[in-house]
């Protein structure tokens, strides 16, 4: 029987590929698979030879134990939210046509353990190949490939076991009347009795922090080592430094001496998971049910899944008048469900900004606010440039729902307005959130320096300004796209995985970054005109900075409104079913 199991994953492996084989007639697919193969070859293989030809990377010792304790951590972290957070029923993942074949069948639970476990090899070795490419570029970890891959592989098959593990094991603790509740105050009991006797053991055999502990980067580092390694803690954390430590492994020798102990623990799970008694059938037909209705749902342009959700509470009330576009953020924020609200954000942005105050008023965490500064940084030109492409599943619907939208009484540049509101308006909260953070942090950082708060604010205020007309034409951007090339946008937002939708969004983001630096480069040169004016002749910099920013924004809205009456034009002229033809 597992011979058979074997031979159907061969097989359906050698289908899928030869699919996507066939599929690469299509010049379109062709073309974006050739420059997906040359990405992937210039980016990560080449370099990935190139560092390994010149050097072999030695990572110190004292390196490899930080890393061993923070990827222990990691993956301790991992398995602690798998007891904690599930709600559901023991089940394995399997698709409707598995549940027609095998379920039937006369094959024993242990055998449907099996096939699964077989199947998840599948991803985890393609996973792991992944990985081992990327890791090799890391100058800070020794090894070379095959350890990486190996060290890989332990990891995430040992963690799939684990996972499957305690699926069962919830499923037993059902059958002795722990519900998930109690099993949650459990957990959440243990962690902070775990925390309590690490803190204990550190005040009672450890000298006391003191300010050189975290004063820079290096002893922070140290006193995370520390705590991490102080008992109880450090005990607990053991098994999970044992799973990472071959990946780390510097050469062959301490590989093997390393990888023991690790398939001990892959063995002893893999005999839990298969001598679980656990009956997994009806809830596993019950999930495939689901996943089959939500991808239904979601071809349909049905988000939700078509399942029935409770209601939800309305992010602001909707007056019988007004503007139009209006309905379609109130509609958008519903959909996109509570954690979006602005509100959450700003609650979100006030706590973390009290926890900056707490932390910038001692000077001996210092670093600690640098860091914030850098993270805030990185996310709001992440979130800027990227949140617009990341929002394309939208873009997809939108198209889907395409003659239902067009019989609405409204102008083209209304309804374009009315589907920009929502995801602007969410990118633009969230980058006020950031900003206000950045600039709270680099003030008390630089507090006693050559920095004033009248600067800081004058810069928060013109930024802010500036987010708004700058997200609304990055987002537009993106609709054009959907509205101007169609099949291309399609393609880049189906289901599954290949090299050739590798290509088709890299081309989508040149293209995309592009025409984003031509839009941007009226706004800038007229910017700038009136601040050099101001800054040269009454060298006072805040006005300077404020009247270049608003000239900047009435340009940038003015081009905003140019390409919303442009693909306004485009939107009433389109035609799905002529844009596109049958591949």
């Amino acid at each position: 029987m597992i011979g058979a199991l074997v031979y159907l994953q061969l097989t359906s492996i050698k289908n899928a590929l030869l699919g996507r084989f066939r599929r690469l007639r299509n010049p379109r697919y062709l073309f974006a698979a050739l420059v997906g193969a040359a990405y992937f070859y210039f980016l990560v293989f080449r370099r990935s030879h190139h560092a390994g030809a010149h050097h072999e990377p030695v990572m110190p010792m004292q390196a490899g134990r930080f890393l061993e304790l923070i990827g222990g951590a990691g993956l301790f972290v991992a398995v602690v939210l798998a007891w904690i957070l599930p709600n559901s029923r023991a089940a394995l993942t399997f698709t409707e046509a598995e549940v027609a074949f095998l379920f039937p069948a006369p094959i024993s639970r242990r055998t449907l353990v099996h096939f699964k476990l077989l199947k998840s090899q599948l991803s985890i070795l393609l996973s792991s190949v992944i990985l081992t490419v990327i890791s090799n570029r890391w100058s800070f970890v020794g090894g070379g490939a095959w350890v990486h891959a190996t060290g890989w592989w332990v990891i995430f098959s040992l963690y799939n076991l684990h996972l499957i593990g305690a699926s069962f094991a919830r499923e037993r603790l059902l059958g002795f009347g722990i519900n998930p509740l109690r099993r949650r105050l459990l957990a959440c009991g243990l962690l902070v009795l775990l925390g309590f006797t690490t803190w204990f053991w550190m005040h009672r055999s450890l000298p006391l922090r003191s300010d050189d502990d975290v004063q820079n980067v290096t002893s922070l580092l140290d006193y995370v080592k520390t705590v991490l390694m102080s008992p109880p803690l450090g005990w607990v954390l053991m098994p999970f430094r044992l799973v990472v430590r071959p990946f780390l492994a510097a050469d062959l020798i301490s590989f093997f001496s390393a990888i023991w102990p690790v398939l001990l623990l892959l063995a002893g799970h893999y005999a839990w998971v298969v001598s679980s008694a656990v009956a997994f059938e009806e809830a596993s037909i019950a999930r495939s049910q689901k996943h089959a209705e939500r991808v239904a749902a979601m071809r349909a342009g049905k988000w939700s899944g078509g399942a029935p959700t409770r209601k939800r509470r309305e992010p602001f009330t909707l007056s019988p008048g007004g503007l139009p576009s209006l309905a379609f953020l109130w509609k958008g924020l519903i959909a996109a469900g509570p954690m979006f609200y602005p509100r959450y954000w700003f609650l979100a942005g006030g706590l973390l900004a009290t926890g900056i105050i707490w932390f910038g008023r001692d000077p001996v965490y210092r670093s600690i606010v640098g860091g914030v500064v850098a993270i805030c940084s990185a996310l709001c030109v992440y979130g800027l440039l990227f949140g617009p492409v990341l929002a394309r599943r939208g873009l997809a619907l939108m198209l889907e729902r395409m003659d239902l939208v067009k019989s609405y009484p409204l102008r083209g540049w209304q309804v374009l307005l009315g589907e920009l509101l929502c995801p602007v308006t969410i990118l633009c909260v969230f980058e006020w959130v950031m900003l206000s953070l950045l600039a709270l942090a680099i003030l008390f950082l630089q507090r006693g320096e050559d920095i004033s708060s009248s600067m800081m604010l004058t810069g928060l205020v013109s930024a802010s300004l500036l987010i708004v007309p700058l997200a609304g034409l990055l987002f537009a951007l993106n609709y054009a796209g959907a509205l101007y090339f169609p099949a291309w946008l399609s393609a880049t937002v189906q289901q599954g995985a290949g090299i050739e939708k590798v290509g088709q969004r890299l081309i989508f983001l040149v293209g995309y970054l592009v025409v984003l630096l031509v839009a941007l480069l009226p706004a800038t040169l007229l910017g700038a005109v009136p601040f050099l004016l101001v800054y040269l002749y009454s060298d006072w910099f805040p006005l300077a900075i404020a009247l270049g920013s608003v000239i900047a924004c009435i340009v940038l809205l003015s081009e905003l409104s140019v390409a919303l009456w442009w693909l306004g034009q485009r939107f009433e002229r389109f035609d799905l079913s002529a844009e596109m033809p049958r591949t």
